[in-house]
């Protein structure tokens, strides 16, 4: 059962990078602590960025920043109006609680009166609700709404058990396509002798089909409390494939790079072949190094 709570925080961003694809700075904005999507390799559920001391608790226990617009208004005001606002860090701005609480959506509405850049980073089509104030966002400033999809329909009830279907981010993206809003799809993560070549090719086709504009990927990072997890998670579901993954996160929080080699070049290759960016905005991104534990708070 999950459960409710209403907080007030100090803080609601907290300073990723400086000087980013032609943004002066990346900021991440969290509406919310806990995630009710229970992804099984969500890499939130570790000793350096997991909230609560229940370590489970953060898929059922969600506590709603209730003074996060007051803050992000009063925070705007002292940074630059070109940096770049990236929603959905560590929890989906669009999970079931928004419906109640309405986080997301007033964060957008204070964003849009500053003009700032957005990244928004979700699994839901809740997103549609807001597509008023997105629309208006895309008109005067930056905004790109990335869906993370990793699997099928099938697949997905097994590794995102509360998150809406794939299919239906399918047709949120295309929805919102239809009104101009840039989007993309994040295949992430990658996790490895699982997302294989055909389910990479199926993704990205389904995104082209839906007016997607560029598509991403990122690695299986796992480390200590999401590490045991996960493992748990394919001895059930894939024990041929637990001895290798002991072995290839033996010493490491992420897979060799032979692992995602290959289906970095097929997204790029079937990005180019199909006239879809493999950034943000079309252009070279640098890669951003440290993430600090600050980032989730």
């Amino acid at each position: 059962m999950i459960k409710y709570e209403i907080i007030q925080v100090q803080n609601i961003l907290n300073r990723l990078s400086d000087k980013f694809d032609g943004f002066s700075a990346v900021y991440t904005l969290n509406p919310y602590k806990g995630c009710e999507h229970a992804c099984q390799y969500c890499y939130v559920l570790s000793e350096k960025y997991v909230p609560y001391k229940k370590k489970e608790e953060f898929f059922y226990k969600i506590q709603s920043k209730t003074n996060a617009a007051f803050l992000l208004n009063e925070s705007l005001k002292k940074i630059p109006q070109d940096a770049l606002i990236m929603i959905g860090s560590a929890c989906d701005p669009y999970q079931p609680a928004e419906q109640t609480y309405k986080n997301t959506r007033n964060i957008l509405e204070v964003i849009y009166r500053y003009k700032n850049p957005v990244h928004i980073m979700t699994k839901s089509d809740l997103i549609l609700r807001d597509i008023d104030i997105l629309s208006k966002i895309s008109a005067a400033s930056f905004l790109a709404v990335s869906f993370s999809i990793i699997a099928d329909d099938d697949l997905s009830e097994i590794f995102e058990p509360r998150a809406p279907k794939p299919s239906k981010r399918f047709k949120a993206m295309k929805i919102l396509s239809s009104s101009g809003i840039r989007c993309g799809v994040a295949i992430s993560p990658v996790c490895p002798y699982i997302v294989k070549e055909e389910t990479v090719k199926d993704i990205i086709v389904k995104a082209n089909l839906s007016g997607a504009k560029y598509v991403f990927s990122d690695d299986l990072r796992l480390r200590d409390i999401n590490k045991e997890r996960f493992f748990a998670f394919v001895k059930k579901f894939y024990p041929k494939l637990f001895g290798r993954y002991e072995i290839i996160y033996s010493k490491r929080i992420s897979p060799p790079v032979i692992f995602s080699k290959k289906l970095n070049e097929l997204i790029e290759k079937m990005s180019a072949d199909l006239g879809m960016d493999t950034t943000l905005t079309g252009k070279t991104l640098p890669k951003i190094k440290k993430i600090q534990p600050e980032l989730f708070e």
